[in-house]
């Protein structure tokens, strides 16, 4: 007596769905003229497919989950795989979440604000949608490791050719100020522009976007620099000096898998830690061209003076011309990159411009991480 059978149910279900579909499962009730109220669950279900339309839509929401619950660091390890697969770990210093709770923050209406909810730029918050929201949209998804008082690292995995994201994930907007405030100016929608965002909304909370490998370098040297070596969930791999040990960690308690080769390279200095992407930001505001006020030209800060072009000295320049530079390039760029264990994509692009010639190539890690 009083004992539930999970599996009996299921089956009945199963089987009454067989016989009548699944609306019955969907639909709570037939209205007239053809509509229907739906059931919780279904609204539930539309809702978070709506909520969570890109992949930038998911970053948003996971940092602002970091940052409610109290994070100073807040990293995001951000790689792209077969072309397709955007892996994203996101790492913090906050308060953690407890172990029994790992699997029901991805239910529905889970939150830890009883009392009131958060609205910033982005809208409302708090609402205990947005963790269920991403699974619904998710490949892969989970709670790597969480630590109460020591922070949480999770991730996921999307497709992006069902949840796409911005094309241009390497550059980043513009900072401006105007009567002394920051803000976000031109620049593309994309995961930087969300932490740069967060960054002036948020003072005295760092946000770093890298490949995995950054990230690990990262994190290491906040560990190792007396900053957080006791009260981040990265603690560990402060002492960590063996390459196979460190990848384990790096895997098994951070989310970021990489070669053993990769973190032989950031035990030897040679993947550089990541600045905060707000530093990173207002040093490319203090040496990037300014526009004056009174004629909209572009000029340089350090020097008043333009140079004008009646006609671009580059359009002689045909289409043999153009496969000629790409191909020379290719050759240099592929025997440097070769040094660091890397690799250029496919085919450069080049462009000319007005008085410049513009060379892009694609470059990859051995693990084969794309920027």
């Amino acid at each position: 007596m009083g004992e539930t059978n999970p599996g009996g149910d299921r089956q009945l279900i199963d089987f009454v769905s067989s016989i009548t579909g699944a609306a019955h499962l969907r639909i709570e009730e037939n209205l007239p003229h053809g509509f229907v109220r739906l059931k919780v669950a279904e609204a539930e279900r539309r809702q978070a497919q709506h909520d969570i339309r890109s992949v930038e839509d998911a970053v948003r929401e996971l940092v602002r989950n970091s940052r409610d619950a109290g994070a100073g660091k807040i990293l995001v390890g951000f790689q792209k795989e077969q072309g397709r697969f955007r892996r994203i770990t996101v790492l913090d210093d906050g308060g953690g979440i407890p172990e029994d709770m790992h699997q029901l923050v991805f239910e529905p209406r889970v939150t830890s604000k009883s009392e009131d909810f958060e609205e910033d730029r982005y809208g409302v918050h708090g609402r205990g949608m947005a963790l269920f929201s991403i699974r619904s949209r998710a490949e892969i998804t989970g709670i790597v490791s969480s630590v109460t008082g020591l922070g949480t690292v999770i991730n996921f995995n999307f497709d992006t050719e069902k949840v796409p994201e911005r094309s241009d994930q390497a550059t980043l907007p513009r900072l401006e100020s105007i009567d002394g405030v920051e803000d976000v100016g031109p620049g593309p929608h994309n995961v930087a522009r969300i932490l740069l965002e967060m960054s002036v909304d948020t003072p005295g909370v760092d946000f770093y976007l890298g490949s995995f490998a950054e990230v690990l370098a990262t994190v290491k040297n906040l560990a190792c620099d007396g900053s957080g070596a006791n009260t981040a969930i990265w603690s560990g791999v402060a002492r960590m000096d063996d390459a196979r040990v460190l990848a384990e960690a790096s895997a098994d308690t951070l989310g970021l898998p990489l070669s053993e080769r990769n973190a032989y390279r950031v035990l030897g200095g040679e993947i550089a830690p990541l600045e905060p992407i707000l530093c990173l930001a207002r040093t490319a505001a203090a040496i990037e061209p300014f526009e004056t006020e009174q004629s909209g030209e572009i000029e340089a800060p350090q020097a008043k003076t333009r140079v004008s072009y009646s006609r671009n000295p580059l359009r002689k320049l045909g289409k043999d011309d153009m496969d000629e530079i790409a191909a020379g390039a290719s050759f240099v760029v592929e025997k440097v990159v070769e040094r660091y264990y890397l690799k250029t994509s496919g085919l450069p692009r080049v462009r000319k411009g007005r008085g410049k010639i513009v060379i892009s190539f694609y470059v990859s890690g051995e693990d084969g991480e794309e920027r």
